[in-house]
């Protein structure tokens, strides 16, 4: 595990899938989900896709590969490049494994950085390849939910930087459904309740904001910005009522329920030149009281 400090707070990163596992205020508080049998995750990198494709399966020139749900980043080893007090920079490969699964060639890096404010994390995918690379790209952080275990949890709110009047999209398995449904956002504030999510994940194609604030009672929270290449913005807690709430910035999406055809096809595949490298970051700084 790589501990990160600085005025910000405090960072621990695991090798395993680059994935932080701990995110504490300046005053300790921890902000992270501690994972548990509702999810065993903290807040994993959902490479090379974004969700689910029919049949867990990509087409690649007419030829079929297994690829399941968010790819397999969150899943390998990776090695670190580089890493000191502050900071950290991890990196994954493509490999015989991954090119039986994907079959391209990639260099994926995550960089992570803890300042005075909190932590910046910044996303690298090079393609050394010598034809387009389709992925998509996304962080998947699970936050407490109460983030005071004093507080309710229907008395926590995501307050986003602008009003988001369109309409959100809905998953079938992780795949996502046709049509929309009016957005539980009222203005630029989402009141959060369990009864949100019996329908699985709020998935925002629409999002307007690149800022959001999660707030409790007592203005304990996070804000989370994030770059303009982040287009698809998707909430999520498990339907069961698990003490987590999902925050997840992403570049694309998961398939719609009728996709078939080449993944470079599939809506919100970001295709990386040859030689070319695609950067992405986004941040989250504690609030407390």
């Amino acid at each position: 595990m790589l501990i990160l400090r600085a005025a910000g707070g405090t960072v621990e990163i695991s090798e395993h899938g680059a994935e932080p596992h701990s995110l504490r205020g300046p005053d300790g508080h921890e902000y992270l989900w501690q994972a548990g049998e509702a999810w065993r995750r903290h807040a994993p990198i959902l490479f090379p896709i974004v969700g689910r494709v029919p049949d867990d399966t990509i087409t690649v020139d007419g030829r079929t590969y297994p690829l399941t749900q968010h790819g397999f980043a969150r899943d390998l080893e990776w090695d670190v490049m580089a890493t000191d007090d502050s900071s950290a920079t991890l990196r994954l490969r493509d490999s015989d494994g991954t090119r039986a699964r994907f079959p391209f060639g990639f260099q994926l890096t995550a960089h992570y950085a803890v300042d005075d404010d909190g932590l910046l994390t910044t996303y690298e995918v090079t393609n050394p390849g010598d034809t387009p690379l389709p992925v998509s790209l996304g962080s998947h952080p699970a936050f407490a939910w109460p983030l005071e275990p004093e507080a309710a949890r229907t008395e926590h709110v995501v307050v986003f930087d602008e009003p988001e009047p369109a309409p959100v999209r809905r998953l079938d398995h992780t795949l996502v459904l046709p049509g929309s449904e009016p957005t539980p956002v009222d203005g630029a504030v989402l009141r959060l309740d369990p009864t949100l999510f019996v329908a699985d994940a709020i998935v925002m194609d629409r999002v307007v904001s690149r800022g959001l604030r999660y707030l409790a009672p007592s203005g304990r929270g996070v804000r989370l910005t994030w770059d303009d290449a982040f287009d698809v913005f998707v909430l999520w807690s498990p339907p069961d009522g698990a003490n987590l709430l999902c925050l997840e910035p992403c570049v694309g999406g998961a398939a719609p329920v009728d996709f078939a055809g080449e993944l470079r096809d599939k809506p919100g595949v970001r295709l990386v030149e040859p030689g070319a490298t695609f950067r992405v970051s986004y941040r989250i700084d504690p609030l407390t009281p």
